[in-house]
């Protein structure tokens, strides 16, 4: 059996269409949605749907990583998948991603193809490498931009990697997310340290590997994504703040406190040096120089204040 887990906050109209396309081509699946105290009206849908499906309701947002075990540790499926509302299933998508589980015990989890409205596949964020300090480097930096080529970035980011074709991976985009219940009963799921979000999924992955197990890319698992809908009732400067904090415990937790204290230098730098850009360049039309710089600075700043790495 096959349990899809969607964790909401404010997905606005999109977990309706996320749900509607899952009992339109994946009607057997178990459906459990998880709302992170929404202050929308997302899940107003649910209460008056006749399919089966269970509705966990969080009080207060008590993070991605948190609420994702709470939906898998309720669900029957001996393969959970993991999947964001702002995406929609197609036609065996969900199938197509469960059969590398079923058919290779060594296989404990599989992501499938994302892809955007216009139906291009999202590469560069599809699927990408585990994290280095120097892709760090290349990005807070700004030297993806003046040297797309380089060594860091393309390792990265799998520039070449030919996404029409299956096989093992090592990061797929959490947006789509299968994993087998054995694995994570093994590995305990997702570390909820890693909060609000960003991360715990990389983490995930990171010990899925260092276990012995395995991760496929299936690419007859499309799904569409529309990318982005929540990020905009959370404000640039906590987005900043909450990724990098968890990029930090990342390394900390995987390659130990001196390295985590180097990617902290690299993000202190590359706020300053878009600090000083927001001049010349502001993230968004709407953004003014000041306000923009503003945003770095203090993000900056934040990190300077932590004298060391978060465990």
């Amino acid at each position: 059996m096959i349990s899809v887990v969607i964790v909401n906050w404010n997905s606005g109209p999109l977990l309706e269409r996320c749900v509607s396309s899952l009992l339109k081509h994946a009607g057997g699946c178990e459906i459990l949605v998880v709302d992170n105290a929404s202050e929308d009206s997302s899940t107003d849908f649910l209460r008056n749907a006749k399919c089966p499906f269970t509705l966990i309701h969080n009080n207060k947002n008590i993070g991605f990583a948190a609420a994702s075990n709470m939906g898998w540790r309720q669900s029957r499926g001996d393969w959970i998948l993991f999947l964001n509302p702002d995406t929609e299933s197609l036609p065996r998508s969900v199938e197509s991603l469960a059969e590398p589980l079923m058919q290779d015990a060594g296989v404990w989890a599989a992501g499938g193809l994302l892809l955007d409205l216009t139906g291009k596949s999202q590469i560069g964020f599809n699927v990408r490498a585990f994290p280095t300090v120097g892709s760090v480097a290349a990005d807070m930096l700004l030297l993806y931009e003046m040297w797309p080529g380089n060594p860091w970035t393309r390792r990265y980011r799998l520039s070449g990697w030919d996404s029409r074709l299956a096989s093992d991976v090592e990061q797929p985009a959490a947006a789509s997310l299968m994993v087998s219940r054995r694995a994570l009963e093994s590995l305990g799921g997702f570390d909820e340290s890693f909060r609000p979000a960003w991360f715990e999924d990389v983490d995930l992955c990171r010990r899925v590997w260092n276990a012995g197990g395995r991760i496929r890319y299936e690419p007859a698992a499309r799904f569409l994504h529309h990318g982005g809908y929540s990020l905009g009732h959370l404000d640039r400067e906590k987005f900043l703040e909450y990724f990098h904090t968890n990029q930090i415990r990342y390394f900390a937790k995987h390659h130990g406190k001196s390295t985590a204290g180097r990617v902290r230098k690299f993000v202190i730098t590359g706020m300053y040096l878009r600090a000083a850009l927001s001049f010349v360049r502001p993230p968004a039309p709407s953004t003014s120089p000041a306000a923009s710089a503003s945003i770095y600075w203090n993000v900056a700043r934040h990190f300077v204040a932590l004298h060391e790495a978060p465990q």
